[in-house]
């Protein structure tokens, strides 16, 4: 698909207030376009004052919030039509009744080819509305954004270029879950699962590295920060909109956590504080937290997402205005993170991950908000490498040349290689070798085993982009060996991607499914995946295949004692020492089982 090359329709919207007194009157104007410019032009809407625009804005909130994702086909739903009746309403009053405006539009649509819709919202009681949800009643499909990027343009101090990435794009995530009743509990298992889901086939394919970070604390941030160039930073959780200083505006924040699981609002300097040791590489925040690109009535810059673009050296921002659905979530994350690793502009890649909610949803798509100060949205430059051409049939090896190659190849094989750099030209020669011999099963066994080998040392050497890439190359050579799927899935758990983890431990398990350390391996997993916190799903599932293990073999200790770890982490005392008692009764000599038993039982009293 050829990637589209916008033209501006860049449009401001502002107030007045008449000289002689009165009521605000708000006015439109075409900063410029491809037909040119329109000057300032009243622009009349059917609500005005701040208790109506307040009341508008909260029945659109619902509107978004009356989600059945069950019925996202046939006729239109309430929330649909109210939103449509407001997207309808808003470009009626901007696009069509200002004659200059709409004017100056229509040329524009038929001098370009691809339009971008550039939003300056000056005025401050406007911004908070969902222009997302522009409505032509006279193009199809009606809604804007879903063919032409809408956009919330800040133009700010500085300049914004691309920056050249060579390999995956990095993105760092994080989620903040305080442990008090003053913000909603998250799902931090499930907020994680479903990141991990829409990505999964980029990361695995080595077009994207997606790492979490450990915990919620801004130090857990900033020493994460420290392991590399990042590129987009990913946060989940809670933000909102605070009112800083009597009479200097509301100021938008994210909530992390301190040591103690307590919350903590970072505001937008904070965040920004915190990240600026990633500036150089730095180029996209996301904000996955419902009240990130939400602006209280009659402030313009409240909130965290318009505050971090106020720093003057970040290209972009995407927020959400409303609360977002996991479906929605996972398909946003899906589209957007693979139109950007196809070197997509911003803009453009919002646009596919609206198309891709869509799918899930009839009212979520407009929930993202873009806002943007790169010039043309290209913040990035991804070198993408360039598949292999195929020789000529003439240019086709004989198959006595052929045939030496691969015993030469399955020399080298046997001679055994120790680093990365001879493994790495192992793998261009037997890639070559596997474009040609395609129907080879054992070079097809042999090269994966090399690629095997290749990413163990990159992951101990911290290659993660170029070992997760290793890693589905060896399994998509041969995916007929458990320990492939058992190897790939240590290395997803120590990335974080533990549902990727347990996907690949659930293979092993169908390749080979009376291995008892298998199931205890999946159960180590999930427990890994609870982390410190009691989430029932995961400590509910280990316990699950711990007892498969057990079954399967009861006279492995280690199987008892992860089961009684499993027990007490759900309070479940009893249960947990009598399966100390059990792992003691195979191993008497054990002292460190001793040990741990008394420790469980002091924890416990």
């Amino acid at each position: 698909m050829p990637v589209a090359e916008y033209e501006d329709f860049e449009l401001e919207i502002g107030s007045d207030l008449p000289l002689g007194g009165g009521p605000q009157q708000y006015y439109g104007r075409v900063v410029r376009s491809p037909a040119g410019e329109a000057p300032k032009s009243q622009v009349k809407f059917w609500f005005s004052a701040p208790g109506e625009l307040a009341k508008l804005r909260g029945e659109l909130e619902n509107a978004v919030l009356e989600i059945d994702e069950k019925n996202h086909q046939g006729p239109a739903t309430r929330g649909e039509q109210v939103l449509r009746d407001f997207g309808r309403g808003v470009f009626r009053s901007v696009f069509t009744d200002v004659p200059s405006i709409q004017r100056i539009y229509e040329r524009s649509k038929g001098a370009a080819q691809d339009l971008r819709i550039k939003l300056r919202i000056e005025a401050a009681d406007l911004a908070g509305l969902p222009w997302e949800y522009l409505y032509d009643e006279d193009d199809m499909p009606g809604f804007v954004s879903l063919t032409r990027p809408i956009v919330r343009y800040l133009e700010t101090a500085g300049g914004v270029g691309r920056m050249g990435v060579k390999g995956p794009l990095r993105i760092l995530g994080m989620i903040a879950d305080p442990s008090t009743s003053e913000w909603p509990k998250l799902n931090v298992v499930k907020e994680r699962d479903r990141i991990n889901k829409g990505i999964d086939a980029l990361q695995h394919e080595g077009k994207v590295d997606f790492q979490w970070v450990p915990g919620g604390t801004g130090k857990d941030l900033m020493k994460k920060l420290l392991e590399g160039d990042w590129h987009i930073f990913h946060f989940i959780g809670h933000g909102g909109v605070e009112e800083a200083l009597p009479g200097a505006g509301a100021s938008g924040f994210v909530v992390m956590v301190d040591e103690d699981g307590k919350p903590v609002k970072k505001f937008a300097t904070d965040l920004a504080m915190m990240l600026t040791g990633a500036k150089r590489s730095l180029r996209l925040i996301v904000l996955n937290c419902c009240e990130s690109a939400r602006i209280n009535v009659g402030d313009r810059f409240g909130n965290p997402a318009i505050g971090l673009m106020k720093t003057g050296w970040l290209p972009a921002v995407v927020a959400m205005q409303f609360p977002i659905t996991d479906n929605a979530a996972i398909s946003m994350s899906e589209g957007f993170y693979a139109a950007l690793a196809g070197n997509r502009p911003i803009d453009d890649a919002v646009t596919l991950a609206r198309k891709f909610i869509q799918e899930k949803s009839r009212v979520e798509w407009g929930i993202p908000v873009l806002y943007m100060r790169s010039p043309d949205g290209r913040i990035f430059d991804v070198e993408a490498p360039q598949p292999p051409v195929p020789p000529p049939e003439a240019a086709r090896p004989s198959k006595q040349m052929l045939q030496q190659r691969r015993d030469e190849f399955m020399e080298a094989l046997a001679a055994g290689a120790a680093t990365i750099e001879a493994l790495e030209e192992l793998t261009r020669r037997g890639q070559e070798l596997h474009g040609l011999l395609a129907d080879d099963s054992e070079l097809s066994a042999r090269l994966a085993k090399v690629y095997f080998d290749l990413g163990t040392l990159q992951h101990k050497q911290k290659q993660i982009s170029k070992a997760a890439a290793s890693f589905a190359y060896m399994l998509k050579l041969d995916p007929t060996k458990p320990e492939y799927f058992v190897r790939r899935a240590n290395f997803n758990v120590t990335v974080g991607l533990y549902e990727n983890a347990l996907g690949d431990i659930t293979e092993a398990i169908k390749l080979k499914p009376g291995n008892a350390e298998f199931y205890w391996i999946k159960g180590i997993v999930s427990m890994t995946a609870a982390g410190s916190d009691d989430k029932r799903g995961y400590v509910e599932e280990a316990i699950k295949a711990f007892s498969t293990a057990i079954a399967i073999n009861g006279n492995e200790p280690k199987y008892l004692v992860s089961r009684a770890n499993a027990f007490a982490l759900l309070k479940d005392v009893a249960k947990a020492q009598t399966d100390m008692d059990s792992a003691i009764a195979l191993a008497p000599d054990n002292i460190d089982l001793l040990v741990q038993k008394a420790k469980m039982v002091a924890e416990a009293a």
